[in-house]
């Protein structure tokens, strides 16, 4: 029996159910007939301007309907696509379009930043009518491009990872077959589609007929929000990061009588042990899996069922391999290790990427002596006695931030080409189970923190942006002449906390979220006037502050204040208008 492709499955919804909800988002719904329609339209433009399969369209949007009905237009032409997500600097994205060379751009309004580009553009908009175009002829095999992933890389520029659409529908097949969908259930969409894991959330709900909830960003940056969506929304599926758990689980317990999902993932980076613990105090009948997997191979590789965690646990495994995929545990001269020796972990089977653009660090990709493809994978890990894969930490200098995979030598490379910079280098330390990222430079004359953050804001995405920069007289280096990173740890260390020129608050409210601010960024602000995301905050820390601050104002002052006006006067004036709310 043949395995129906991912657009027969639409096709067999909009035809089911026409009318029934796919998407809602920020208060509007649209049907299976207005999203086929919807893309259809556009995949019509896109055919009319030569796009058809083996092409690759520059796909710029939003999370939202519109990424949705983009991706699909894009399958209906055959071709593959490049998700850009426009929170990503523009230099970069450029970058990312200038490797890939695509044959058309699809982009929401104001969302097309390459002029540069000789390529037809279609508009990522509503269409009330004009022609529809429903497939291709000829449905493209499974080894044929999916779609385009750009992940940071070690040689000091992103890596795009070609991925393939056996492996994309085998990820979505495995959750179809494992963890099928019950009766009213309510998938949450929250991820950018230029992630490797975004498929399974566009694609996994719709196209087995359970509506989709696209989230907004206000949502997913304020806990509050996030939590108040998830039980008016009625959410059963949720596919999170360990740090959105976290906020999410904290103001789910403050909720009387919360509504509990069916199923919730973990993925992208470490859970930790509390956070098992916390899931079964806040949520005792749903399920927490553990995923493990990466760009390379589009996703996940292995699932664990936290179910099974002892209550002794000092880490949570990442379980067994699911969709077809094969672990095994190497040294380093690619010869399997027993169950509890460490190693590197190796991966192959379906899911496996195509491969790099241009075939940049195709070293990772390696052919064993029986002739199987694999892909090694950096990461530390053993078997245990139940064959459960437990992940030990990374043989390399790659660090996940918030989820996201960051290696240190490209935030060096960019710093390097800095203006004034000689040298750059950079080591994480950690915060709270989250990693903090110094870098250091060296430069013959002194050199502006503000401009270099100024600099590195406008290539490298908020994630990879330094907590600390600091100047330094040299780079210690290691016998075999490259950066040696503990002993620049040990530099930092030695030149003690970060110098400003002081600041005095004019109240106790600014002085107490002057306070704040030291405890979260390490430093003082210079004055009133200080940038929160200049200073090296970030959205997870801003999180943190609105949280922190109701002490100080009485009440909660709302996330979206606080991003909209980041510095120490404007926050300080918010405390006061909401202190004087609480009295009146």
């Amino acid at each position: 029996m043949t395995t129906p492709t991912l657009l027969k499955r639409f096709a067999a919804q909009v035809a089911a159910r026409p009318e029934a909800v796919a998407l809602r988002h920020t208060g509007t719904t649209l049907t299976y007939r207005e999203l086929d329609e919807w893309s259809g339209r556009l995949a019509a433009q896109l055919a009319a301007k030569g796009t058809r399969p083996g092409s690759l369209v520059a796909l710029a949007a939003q999370r939202g309907p519109a990424a949705v009905a983009g991706v699909l237009a894009v399958l209906k032409t055959g071709a593959a696509y490049l998700g850009l997500d426009p929170a990503i600097p523009v230099r970069r994205q450029r970058r990312m379009v200038e490797e890939t060379g695509p044959g058309a751009v699809l982009a929401e309004p104001g969302l097309d930043q390459f002029p540069t580009l000789d390529a037809p553009r279609v508009r990522l908009a509503p269409l009330a009518d004009g022609p529809v175009h429903d497939g291709p002829e000829q449905e493209p095999d499974d080894d044929a491009l999916f779609h385009i992933v750009y992940t940071s890389g070690t040689t000091g520029n992103p890596k795009g990872v070609r991925i393939s659409h056996r492996s994309v529908r085998g990820r979505l097949e495995w959750m179809w077959a494992d963890h099928p969908f019950p009766e009213n259930a309510v998938l949450a969409v929250q991820k950018s589609l230029a992630l490797v894991a975004s498929p399974w959330e566009l694609l996994g709900g719709l196209l087995q007929g359970v509506p989709s909830v696209v989230l907004s960003t206000e949502e997913l940056l304020d806990p509050v929000l996030f939590a108040a969506a998830v039980a008016e929304e009625r959410i059963t599926h949720l596919y999170l990061t360990p740090h959105l758990i976290d906020g999410l689980l904290e103001e789910s317990a403050r909720l009387p009588g919360s509504h509990q999902p069916v199923l919730v993932t973990s993925g992208a980076d470490s859970l930790p042990v509390r956070t098992v613990h916390r899931f079964r105090e806040v949520w005792p009948d749903a399920t927490l899996l553990n995923l493990y997997g990466m760009t390379e191979t589009a996703s996940n590789v292995a699932a664990y069922d936290t179910a099974a965690l002892p209550a002794d646990a000092g880490r949570v495994p990442v379980g067994h391999a699911v969709a077809g995929a094969s672990l095994s545990v190497r040294d380093r001269h690619g010869r399997r290790l027993p169950p509890g020796v460490t190693g590197e972990v190796w991966v192959s089977g379906p899911p496996l990427a195509l491969g790099y653009l241009g075939g940049d660090g195709e070293d990772r990709f390696t052919v064993d002596d029986r002739g199987v493809r694999h892909y090694r994978t950096g990461d530390r890990g053993r078997h245990l006695p139940d064959g459960a894969l437990e992940i030990t930490g990374r043989a390399d200098n790659q660090i996940k931030v918030r989820g996201y995979r960051v290696e240190l030598e490209e935030i060096e490379s960019t710093l390097r080409k800095a203006p004034g910079v000689t040298d750059a280098g950079a080591y994480a330390e950690g915060e709270d189970g989250e990693p903090r990222i110094v870098a250091c430079v060296t430069a013959e004359e002194e050199v502006s923190t503000a401009a270099l953050r100024g600099y590195l804001r406008d290539r490298l995405p908020d994630y990879m942006l330094p907590a600390r920069l600091q100047q330094v007289p040299r780079l210690p280096l290691g016998p075999n002449g490259k950066l040696h990173r503990a002993g620049l740890r040990t530099l930092v260390a030695d030149i003690g906390p970060e110098r400003t020129a002081g600041f005095t608050p004019s109240d106790a409210t600014e002085a107490a979220v002057a306070a704040l601010w030291e405890e979260l960024l390490g430093a003082p602000p210079t004055d009133a006037d200080q940038n929160f995301f200049d200073a090296g905050g970030h959205s997870l820390l801003a999180v943190r502050f609105a949280n922190r601050l109701a002490k100080t104002a009485g009440r909660r002052v709302p996330l979206r204040r606080i991003l909209a006006a980041p510095t120490v006067g404007a926050i300080a004036a918010l405390c006061r208008e909401a202190q004087k709310e609480a009295r009146a």
